[in-house]
Parts: C-alpha cells; structure tokens; sequence
C-alpha cells in the first residue's frame, strides 16, 4: 500500500512541475495604458497580462528632473543615444527571457542595423532580421537572454542609430513567447494515465 501512495504523490509532484512554465508567463492577456513605470510614459505590463502587445514609439532624448518632457528615458541610459525607443515596465509576475518585436518598414534604406537593450540587467543580446521587400518590410528584433526581463523591473529599448533612416518606420508589436499549456495538458493527462495503471497493476 504504502508503494501506491509514494507512486501517486510522486505523480502529483511532476504534474505540479510540469504545468508550473505555463503559468510563469502568464495567461489573459490585458494590455494597460502606457502610463505608469519607472520613468514617466513607460508601457507597464500588469500581473498576469500576455503578449501580444501594440505599442507606439518614444523620444529617446532623455528626461530631466523626472517629469520634464515627453521621454521615457532616463539621463545616461544607452538607449537615449538611438533614434526611437520604447520603456517597458515588467509587472507580469515572473521574468522574461524572450522578446520580440515586430516592426513594418514602408520605406526600408538597408540603413536600420542596430539596436539595444538598456535598464535593468538582462543578458540580452540582439538579433534583427527581416521578411518581405519595399513597402511590404517587416523587422523582427529578437531579444533573448538570461536571467532575462526580471519583473517589477524596468528596460529601454532604442533603434536605429542617427545615420539611419527610420523615416517609414511603423509602431512595434511586442511579443513573450510562452509556454502552451494544452501541449503541457496533454502530456500531463498521458503521465498520470500511465501511472496510475502501474499502481492499479501492484494494487
């Protein structure tokens, strides 16, 4: 008897582990208005919320005193020395490690080469690519690393150095890859099914 108890608690505890990724990243997404962070006009991801998110542009000339201006920059941040730029703050619950934006380019130059990551300590590094041709161009900056976006934290993205060309630039869409909890589900299901005919088998 006591086998069966130790199988079926062992059971549980790899359900509780398995399906525990599928929360981290948060489910039902909600977007807030971009109005609260660390700095004034910072896009601020709530408990809970998930991507994808649609957001607009910002001044990377940074801000003095806190409030003066219209930058979500602060002063000496990378970012403030790039061409547009986006705060984002982490308020999901939990770290993340990828993100990604999507962005239309009506008028590509070949000139949009650079871009980074400033704020809190992340690990990312950054890698650009692009799909499409002429006014049909869209960049996709991946941003990946570890320990990754911590949460309650604050980051600042900027692209696109002086020399470039950003004059048909569109407004990113931001994605955080997640887990898909149905996958998970299913496997979980298929787990506890073979386990609990290995505890009816020595019952």
């Amino acid at each position: 008897m006591l086998k069966q108890v130790l199988r079926a608690m062992i059971v549980l505890a790899v359900l509780g582990a398995m399906s525990s990724p599928a929360w981290a990243g948060g489910i039902n997404a909600i977007l807030d208005d971009p109005t609260t962070g660390g700095g004034p006009f910072s896009y601020y991801l709530p408990y809970g919320s998930n991507s994808p998110y649609s957001m607009t542009w910002q001044t990377c000339s940074p801000y003095y005193n806190g409030t003066t201006g219209t930058s979500p920059v602060p002063p000496g941040e990378l970012a403030s020395g790039y061409k547009d730029c986006l705060a984002i703050t982490n308020n999901t619950g939990s770290a993340i490690t990828n993100l990604v934006l999507d962005i239309p380019d009506s008028n590509p130059s070949g000139t949009f080469t650079s871009c980074l990551v400033s704020g809190s300590t992340t690990g990312f590094s950054c890698s650009i690519s692009s799909t499409g041709s002429g006014s049909s161009t869209v960049w996709a900056l991946d941003f990946t690393g570890i320990p990754g976006f911590a949460n309650s934290t604050e980051i600042y993205i900027g692209v696109g150095l002086p020399s470039d060309d950003l004059s048909g630039l569109g407004n990113p869409t931001v994605i955080t890859p997640t887990y898909d909890p149905s996958t998970l589900t299913l496997l979980a299901v298929g787990i506890a099914m073979l386990a609990m005919g290995g505890i009816r088998r020595y019952a």
